[in-house]
């Protein structure tokens, strides 16, 4: 290949490189705070968007079983992700979900793992068999802007394209109506939503 070609070659790469990093930096941020009445069930609380897909590249993501409870009480994934459920207890846990296709990754013991890709958009309640009390919920988003509230109920979604989306909340027992987002890039939009009965 001759300089010229080399060179050309080099150049082309870097302005797609850069491409690349504009259009990551092209997306904007969705913030707010999301009030539950009552306050008890905040903090199973999904913030999400439906609309913006595009290709996504599957992760793996943790929920942990420890101290006799699953960790993080509430999973937020997008479809096609895969969860590897993990045992760090000193007895036996099982994983068993009624929800949707319905699954059931069996018995394990301290230190072992199975994963599962969950097929659904919605909610999975996560149960063990062997202790009742045990309750999680891994929630599937149809897109990869989500984020779980924290104990103030604050969410943050980053890296939003351009463009106006329908913001939509889910919550293990209650519910909130839809709200349009209008998303500019390099800025930053808040939405402050109510869940209730």
């Amino acid at each position: 290949m001759s300089t010229i070609a080399t060179r050309l070659s080099r150049l082309l790469l870097l302005v797609a490189s850069a491409t690349v990093g504009v259009a990551a930096a092209d997306g904007g941020t969705i913030t707010g705070k999301v009030e539950a009445t009552p306050a008890k069930y905040l903090e199973e609380t999904v913030v999400y968007l439906k609309g913006p897909k595009g290709a996504v590249k599957p992760e793996v993501k943790v929920m942990d079983q420890r101290a006799m409870a699953f960790i993080p009480h509430v999973l937020a994934i997008t479809l096609g992700d895969t969860v590897k459920f993990q045992n760090h207890d000193g007895v036996v846990h099982n994983v068993y979900s009624p929800d949707n296709e319905g699954v059931n990754l069996g018995s394990f013991k301290q230190e072992e793992e199975r994963s599962y890709t969950f097929g659904q958009e919605g909610s999975y309640s996560q149960l063990c068999s062997m202790h009742p009390e045990m309750l999680a919920y891994v929630f599937v988003s149809p897109t990869p802007y989500k984020a779980v509230v924290d104990k103030k109920g604050s969410f943050t979604i980053s890296n939003v394209p351009p463009g106006t989306w329908q913001v939509a909340v889910w919550n293990s027992r209650l519910k909130a109506a839809d709200k349009s987002v209008t998303v500019v890039a390099g800025q930053t939009v808040t939405v402050n939503l109510a869940v209730k009965r």
